[in-house]
């Protein structure tokens, strides 16, 4: 039986501190000659969970230039665990554990949704700029507010 898509969500996964997750499918120009998902196609799989989780939450326009703050991405790392190979379907997990005064950071973490397996873990760390100058301000109060609200909430 073909694995079922699902919409993005936000499903508290058991025992881990991921709590929203959405669901990829790997297409053909995403794998290498080895008929694996290229590694750095995993960036594109973090960025497609972190845009669906702010627009889940509401926020996805909260830092943005025409509310007077943008941000950038100053870190990002993955490490691999397993293969993922084409028409795969992968689950992907975002949280934001941690704010700093002027960035915050994302989780995230992949699995094989048929084999419930582990296939990836990233890291991206972004800091929020005042789009005229580029450089730091503090993280929202509404975005910060909003996202612990969550974060704690889920946890439970």
């Amino acid at each position: 039986m073909p694995d079922s898509w699902q919409a993005p969500g936000f499903r508290v996964s058991t025992g881990e501190f991921l709590v929203f997750t959405t669901e990829i499918r790997v297409r053909l120009p995403e794998t290498d000659a080895f008929g694996i998902v290229f590694h750095g196609y995993f960036y594109t799989y973090f960025d497609v969970a972190r845009m669906d989780y702010l627009r889940n939450l509401g926020v996805l326009d909260t830092i943005s230039p025409t509310k007077g703050a943008t941000n950038t991405i100053v870190h990002a790392s993955a490490d691999f665990r397993s293969p993922a190979r084409f028409d795969d379907v992968l689950v992907v997990e975002a949280s934001i554990p941690k704010f700093g005064t002027t960035s915050f950071e994302f989780r995230f973490r992949v699995t094989h949704k048929a084999e419930n397996r582990l296939v990836a873990e990233g890291r991206t760390v972004h800091v929020v700029l005042e789009p005229a100058t580029w450089r730091p301000v503090p993280v929202p109060k509404d975005f910060r507010d909003r996202i612990e609200a969550f974060e704690r909430g889920a946890a439970r």
